[in-house]
């Protein structure tokens, strides 16, 4: 034994426990100054519009591709989402950005909707589409895809870039109950993901009761119109113990991340329809999925799946991606 673990093990658990937290925010105070600097000083303009936008057309584009979409929904996205177009049309940017572009076609195409099933929009609602469909009326973007459960499935023994291509979150579900072990064999599939030095730190819960589904929904709370119709949520969580110190912080979350994604996968190729949840919550939304869960205290949960079998017909949101020269920096 060292001479600084023998220290370590004479000292009492308190003092040890305020040395390790002040080791703690030693070592994420930069990060933390990186994020308030960031939000205080709103450097990157640019970026903050675009992600206003995209943020913004998504949830737009989640309303239209629900299994009931609700006529009239999403005003003040709408509304918000009209402001930022012209925001973003003043700092003269580029109208072939991914954001921008798909942005105006989404406003075009819930003012397409509300037109065919015949319903009458508010005035300002009505007012703000109008301004940006003649404004910008030659930019078109991707409109959602309507598809079945078929077609939808159909590149799932395809080679691996055409599998991948075909994966979309998916909000449409029937009330067919998913069997435990095609659950279990999706999960043993997402173990082969990679992982730190082999220490598998990922774990899941499979919740089916309606009772606890519930509950987390309404904790989530992005998943109105379509998380209730899900056969099971898998909630995913990291177990912290695997970690040594502070400076491996960001293992756990690295990990469950690329777990999920192989899970997705696995779902998918196993004709199972799956959203993700996002799990940015606040501390007490945390600690009523970890009461409501059992979830120990050396676990911190990463995200939450929805998923359940098809429809025949379904819906499904675009969301365009980047181009990989869009993301890519060359050092050569």
């Amino acid at each position: 034994m060292t001479i600084k673990r023998k220290l370590k093990s004479k000292l009492p658990k308190k003092v040890l426990y305020w040395y390790y937290l002040r080791s703690a925010k030693k070592v994420v105070a930069p990060d933390l100054r990186r994020r308030v600097h960031d939000k205080v000083y709103n450097d990157s303009k640019v970026d903050k519009v675009k992600r206003n936008l995209t943020l913004e057309y998504h949830i737009i584009e989640k309303g239209l591709t629900m299994p009931v979409p609700r006529p009239g929904f999403g005003k003040t996205v709408v509304l918000s989402l009209e402001r930022t177009i012209f925001e973003y049309h003043k700092l003269k940017l580029s109208k072939n950005d991914l954001e921008f572009k798909q942005s105006v076609s989404v406003l075009k195409e819930y003012k397409e909707f509300h037109q065919k099933i015949e319903f009458d929009l508010d005035n300002e609602v009505t007012l703000a589409l109008n301004r940006v469909v003649d404004t910008f009326s030659n930019l078109e973007g991707i409109k959602q895809i309507k598809t079945t459960k078929e077609e939808y499935f159909k590149s799932i023994d395809a080679p691996f870039e055409e599998f991948c291509n075909s994966r979309y979150s998916v909000r449409n579900y029937t009330d067919e109950e998913v069997p435990l072990d095609v659950l279990y064999k999706c999960v043993n599939i997402a173990q082969k993901s990679p992982s730190f030095c082999n220490r598998q730190p990922t774990r899941v819960c499979i919740v089916k009761s309606a009772e606890k589904k519930q509950a987390i929904l309404s904790i989530q709370n992005g998943n109105r119109g379509f998380g209730h119709l899900a056969d099971t949520l898998l909630v995913i969580t990291s177990v912290i113990s695997t970690t040594k110190d502070i400076h491996e912080r960001n293992e756990n979350h690295l990990n469950g991340g690329m777990f999920s994604m192989t899970l997705l996968h696995a779902l998918h190729q196993n004709k199972i329809g799956a959203c993700s949840l996002n799990w940015s919550v606040s501390n007490d939304k945390e600690e009523k999925l970890r009461r409501l869960l059992n979830i120990p205290e050396n676990e911190i949960a990463l995200l939450v799946i929805s998923c359940g079998y098809v429809p025949d017909v379904l819906s499904i949101a675009s969301s365009p991606r980047k181009e990989a020269k869009e993301i890519i920096t060359e050092y050569l």
